[in-house]
């Protein structure tokens, strides 16, 4: 029965071709580009980070505001802001969302230019979209 097999194997591997090796010889060459870093700001590795990180937070909505904001701002700000901006990005979600959406004032204790000017900014943002305000304030009623 062995003997069957191997003679199988043997007929069938005179029928496969021969892999015979390429003639054409190929060069090594570079093909990654150059860095060119001598282009680049000493923060734009910060920079990109503190991208990443602000369309990375875990929150759709937050990824989206502070997404949008960082990839407009953030090759504006210099390295203090930049620090500043890392200091937001540290933030908690709830709290910062709170914040940025005017829902509640930042405390007073948060000593952070930046984080007062992105609410700033939201807020200047968010006002055209609200067509009509609403006469009566909500005090927690059922809708239904």
């Amino acid at each position: 029965m062995r003997a069957l097999r191997v003679a199988a194997l043997a007929s069938r591997a005179s029928v496969l071709p021969s892999r015979a090796r390429p003639t054409v010889a190929f060069s090594r060459c570079n093909q990654q580009a150059s860095a060119q870093s001598h282009l680049f700001d000493e923060h734009d590795a910060l920079r990109r980070r503190l991208l990443y990180r602000s369309k990375q937070r875990g929150w759709l909505e937050m990824d989206i505001m502070l997404g949008n904001w960082a990839a407009e701002n953030l090759s504006k700000l210099d390295g203090t802001r930049l620090q500043q901006f890392q200091e937001v990005i540290d933030l908690e979600n709830p709290d910062l969302f709170r914040w940025l959406t005017g829902q509640a004032e930042v405390p007073a204790e948060i000593e952070n230019p930046l984080l007062r000017q992105l609410c700033e900014d939201f807020r200047h943002t968010r006002e055209p979209n609200v067509s009509v305000r609403s006469a009566a304030p909500f005090e927690g009623k059922v809708w239904e």
